[in-house]
């Protein structure tokens, strides 16, 4: 398998993911052109980090969120669509450390969140782990933790009821798919404790909510999200 995947990763490192035109040899997933279009996100909601057109959210209006506070990195777009697509469906695991290294940068220019006890990633379920292999946000969560000196706790959550995918799903029928799906490690000490959860998309927000949902009922302290887009 290791073979395989550092196969995969030269043939699909010479062109670009987004456009697919020849990349240099100093870029590294994307060309310059297509990389440009990452920026960062800026003029967002204080609470859940959706880009704002208006005073009010209607995120947070409709959500009911009860975690801290989330932030994104970027834009769900077509650059981002295809270095995550790559890294959950086509097995190209050095794109978590690109993304870290974006999500590092991010951190440090905006630092969007108080002190931090704990970092852990958004689960899946054993099954789908096991067919892909690795939790693509367990690979950049463990990235953060070691660039920036924080504890990782991995299994803090375990997904213990295998849920369909969302994409298709409306918000009410993500919410529902994903109720009672989660379960915390008794195993760690987290009263009072903040954490950081890391995931690759946010949409509607509804798998973070019932994972903070839960932490919350379990006396966690601040719950932070933070999501390398935002759909």
């Amino acid at each position: 398998m290791t073979l395989l995947r550092n196969l995969i990763n030269l043939i699909f490192t010479e062109t670009c993911f987004s456009c697919n035109q020849r990349i240099q040899a100093n870029e590294k997933y994307l060309c310059q052109e297509c990389e440009l279009k990452l920026d960062f996100i800026t003029d967002i909601c204080p609470k859940c980090g959706a880009e704002l057109s208006d005073t009010e959210c209607r995120y947070c209006r409709e959500g009911n969120y009860v975690f801290t506070k989330a932030r994104s990195l970027f834009q769900f777009n077509k650059q981002i669509q295809a270095l995550i697509h790559n890294l959950k469906y086509n097995e190209i695991s050095g794109v978590a450390k690109y993304l870290t290294e974006k999500t590092v940068t991010y951190l440090k220019e905006f630092q969007p969140f108080g002190e931090i006890d704990f970092i852990c990633p958004v689960p899946l379920h054993k099954v789908k782990k096991r067919e892909r292999g690795y939790n693509q946000a367990e690979l950049i969560s463990k990235n953060l933790a070691s660039q920036l000196n924080w504890e990782h706790a991995s299994d803090l959550i375990t997904r213990i009821r295998y849920t369909n995918t969302q994409t298709s799903l409306s918000k009410e029928k993500r919410c529902e798919n994903v109720k009672n799906a989660f379960r915390i490690n008794k195993k760690y000490e987290m009263k009072d404790k903040n954490i950081l959860i890391i995931d690759d998309v946010f949409t509607t927000g509804a798998t973070i909510n019932s994972i903070s949902n839960l932490l919350k009922h379990n006396q966690i302290g601040k719950i932070y999200v933070l999501t390398i887009a935002r759909a």
